[in-house]
């Protein structure tokens, strides 16, 4: 067979046609094997999803800022001269180098 040939085939592919039916009951079937498949989740997916309902989002946020207030409030930075801020800063053997306080 030369490559200019029409592959015999190919009408044949052509004139094809797929005539399936699907059952009347499909859907529901396929739906029972997906939920049978399906596990129920375990605590950390419930916990997960919990965390991530938006109304909770809101909670979750004002009780980290709250915190963090809190924690700024309880917690003031430590009063530094300029000249020891100067030689934190420039000091590469100081363990606070740039500001690690």
């Amino acid at each position: 067979m030369k490559a200019d040939d029409p592959d015999p085939l190919d009408d044949l592919l052509a004139q094809w046609q797929v005539q399936a039916e699907t059952p009347p009951d499909f859907r529901r079937e396929v739906w029972r094997r997906i939920a049978s498949e399906t596990r129920d989740p375990g605590w950390v997916e419930r916990f997960a999803w919990w965390l991530l309902r938006p109304k909770r989002e809101v909670v979750i946020l004002a009780i980290a800022v709250a915190m963090a207030v809190a924690w700024g409030l309880t917690h003031p930075p430590e009063e530094l001269n300029p000249h020891d801020a100067y030689v934190m800063s420039i000091s590469p053997f100081d363990p606070n180098h740039l500001g690690g306080r």
